[in-house]
C-alpha cells in the first residue's frame, strides 16, 4: 500500500510546514540566547566581588555589551513574531491535513463527489485568507510543483470502502496515535528532567547560601548566578510546557486507541464516515487545546477544526 508522504498532501499544507517549523527555530534559537545573555551577565557581576580595578573595568564593559545583545535579542523577538508565525503555521498545516484526510475519505464537508473538489479548493482558500500576515512567509516556501488537489488525493478518494479504511487506518489512524504516544512520553520525560535540574540548582543556591553565612561570606558569591540558572532554566520548561502536552497527548493516545480498536467492525459507508468524524475531532480537540493554551484564535477558521509539532 502507497504511504501518505508530505507531497501528497496539498501545496499549502507543505509551505505552512516548512514557514511554522523555520519560524520554531529561530524563535527558540532567540529565546536560548536571551535567557544565555541573563545568566552570562549574572555570571560576570559575580565575578567583579573581586575588586581588581583594571579587571572590573573589562567586566563591567562585557556585561554592558552582553546586557545590550540581551535587549537587541528580545527587541527582535518582538519584532519580527516568530512565535505567532510558528503557532498560526501550525494551525493553517493541520487544518488543510484533517481538510485532506476528509476529502480523501469522502466525509463531511466533502461527502458529495460532484461538488467535493470545488468545496475543498474552497475551504482551502478559506484556510488561507483567514491569516493574511502568513502570505510572505508561506510565499517563501512555494514550488512550482504544489497543487491544491494532488493526484494522490484522488486515488485514494475514488478508491474502495475497504482500501480507503485499512489506508485511513494505517497511515491516519495508527500514525497518529503513535505519534502522540511517543510525544507523550518525550514531554513527561523532559518535564521531570527540567524539574530535578531546576530543583538541583535551587537546593545547590540554599547550600551554598547556608556556607556563605556560616564562613562569614566568600570573596565570589555564586548563589546568584545559581538562582539566574535556575530561573532560566523555569523559564525554558514554561516556554516548552512539558508536563500540559505531556498529559493532553496521553489522552489523545488513549481517545485514538480506542477508535482504532473499533476500525475492523466498521463494514458500511455510515460507519466509516462515522469513524473518519470520531477521529478528527479528536484529533482535531487536541490541537485546539495546542491552540489556546497560545492564545491562537481558530473561529477565524470556518472549515473543519485543526490538529499541532509540533
Amino acid at each position: 500500500m502507497t504511504m501518505m508522504s508530505d507531497d501528497s498532501y496539498p501545496g499549502l499544507y507543505r509551505y505552512a510546514d516548512l514557514a511554522s517549523l523555520a519560524a520554531q527555530r529561530t524563535h527558540v534559537r532567540f529565546h536560548k540566547a536571551h535567557l544565555g545573555s541573563l545568566v552570562l551577565t549574572s555570571a560576570t557581576g559575580a565575578i567583579t566581588a573581586l575588586n581588581v580595578a583594571w579587571l572590573n573595568t573589562w567586566l563591567y564593559t562585557a556585561m554592558a555589551l552582553v546586557l545590550t545583545f540581551g535587549l537587541v535579542i528580545l527587541w527582535i523577538m518582538r519584532a519580527s513574531q516568530d512565535d505567532k508565525v510558528w503557532f498560526d503555521g501550525r494551525a493553517v498545516a493541520e487544518s488543510v491535513k484533517t481538510a485532506t484526510w476528509r476529502f480523501m475519505m469522502k466525509a463531511p464537508p466533502f461527502h458529495e463527489d460532484g461538488k467535493a473538489e470545488e468545496q475543498f479548493v474552497a475551504q482551502l482558500k478559506e484556510i488561507r485568507e483567514a491569516r493574511p500576515h502568513l502570505g510572505k512567509h508561506i510565499a517563501a516556501k512555494q514550488d512550482a510543483d504544489g497543487l491544491s488537489i494532488t493526484p494522490f488525493m484522488r486515488e485514494k478518494r475514488t478508491g474502495s470502502l475497504q482500501d480507503r479504511r485499512a489506508f485511513y487506518v494505517s497511515d491516519r489512524l495508527t500514525d497518529q496515535k503513535a505519534w502522540y504516544a511517543r510525544k507523550a512520553k518525550l514531554n513527561a520525560d523532559a518535564g521531570r528532567r527540567w524539574f530535578w535540574i531546576v530543583t538541583g540548582l535551587q537546593m545547590l543556591a540554599v547550600a551554598l547560601a547556608v556556607i556563605q553565612a556560616v564562613s562569614g561570606g566568600m570573596k565570589i558569591n555564586v548563589v546568584p548566578v545559581i538562582t539566574t540558572c535556575a530561573a532560566a532554566f523555569a523559564a525554558w520548561g514554561q516556554m516548552k510546557r512539558h508536563d500540559e502536552l505531556a498529559q493532553s497527548y496521553a489522552l489523545a493516545t488513549q481517545e485514538l486507541e480506542e477508535l482504532a480498536s473499533l476500525a475492523n467492525g466498521q463494514t458500511t459507508d455510515a460507519d466509516f464516515v462515522q469513524l473518519v468524524e470520531q477521529t478528527e475531532n479528536s484529533v482535531s480537540r487536541e490541537h485546539t487545546m495546542w491552540c489556546a493554551r497560545r492564545d491562537i484564535h481558530l473561529s477565524e477558521d470556518r472549515g473543519p477544526s485543526p490538529r499541532t509539532g509540533g
